[in-house]
C-alpha cells in the first residue's frame, strides 16, 4: 500500500509540468488553472529478478479535494487519498482506513500534498532533487529524486514526461523503485473539468 500511496503523491505532481514552460516555476503559477484532472492509465510493472511484466488499467481523479486510482483490471481496487486520510478498497469490498493525524509517514505525504495544490514549488524543491527540460517540439519531461529517507527506500527516482501539442497532457510516467524494479504508467483521455460530478466528489467526502 505504500508503494500505492507514493505514486499517487508523485502523480500529484505531475500536474506541476502539464503546461507549456520553460522553467519549473513557471510551471507552478498555472497550477490552478486546473483543478480537476481526470483520465485511463495502463501500468506495466517489471520484475527485475525475473523480467516479468505485470500489467493492470482503470481510471483516476486528480483534485483539490484529494486523489482517486481506480484499478479495473485484473481486480477492481481503489485508493483514497484525501488530507486527513486513507482509505484502500479491496476487491471483495473491504475498506482499510488510515487517520493520518498520528503517522509520520501520512504527515510527509500530506505536507507534499498541500504543496503540491497550492503550487508551492519551493516545497516541492525542499523534498526532492528536481531537473526539469523542456524541448523545441513541446516535450517536456523532468526527473525527480526524493531527498527524503522514507521515500528514498521505497522510490530511487521518478520521471515524468508528456506533450504541449496539439495541448499539454503528462503521457508517461517511469517509477524506479530501490529494489531494482520498475513501474511505467501511460496516460490518456485527460480530462479537466472545472467542476467534479456530485458522485466523484462523494469519492472524497470519508466518513
Amino acid at each position: 500500500m505504500k508503494k500505492q500511496i507514493i505514486f499517487l503523491l508523485f502523480l500529484a505532481s505531475g500536474l506541476l509540468f502539464a503546461q507549456s514552460a520553460k522553467s519549473l516555476e513557471a510551471v507552478c503559477s498555472s497550477l490552478a488553472s486546473h483543478p480537476n484532472t481526470i483520465g485511463d492509465f495502463t501500468q506495466i510493472k517489471t520484475i527485475q529478478t525475473n523480467g516479468r511484466k505485470l500489467k493492470s488499467s482503470g481510471k483516476y481523479i486528480i483534485s483539490t479535494q484529494g486523489i482517486l486510482w481506480q484499478t479495473e483490471k485484473p481486480l477492481a481496487t481503489s485508493l483514497i487519498l484525501t488530507k486527513d486520510a486513507m482509505v484502500q478498497i479491496a476487491a471483495n469490498g473491504n475498506k482499510a482506513v488510515m487517520n493520518g493525524k498520528d503517522n509520520q509517514i501520512f504527515g510527509q505525504i500530506s505536507e507534499t500534498l498541500s504543496s503540491v495544490f497550492s503550487g508551492d514549488v519551493a516545497a516541492l524543491k525542499k523534498n526532492f532533487e528536481c531537473d526539469f527540460t523542456s524541448g523545441s517540439d513541446g516535450s517536456w519531461k523532468v526527473l525527480l529524486t526524493p531527498k527524503d529517507s522514507t521515500i528514498a527506500s521505497v522510490m530511487k527516482t521518478l520521471e515524468l514526461s508528456g506533450i504541449t501539442k496539439p495541448e499539454t497532457a503528462m503521457t508517461t510516467l517511469v517509477m524506479s523503485e530501490a529494489s531494482g524494479n520498475s513501474i511505467t504508467y501511460e496516460f490518456i483521455n485527460q480530462k479537466y473539468p472545472e467542476e467534479l460530478s456530485a458522485d466523484e466528489k462523494k469519492i472524497f467526502i470519508l466518513e
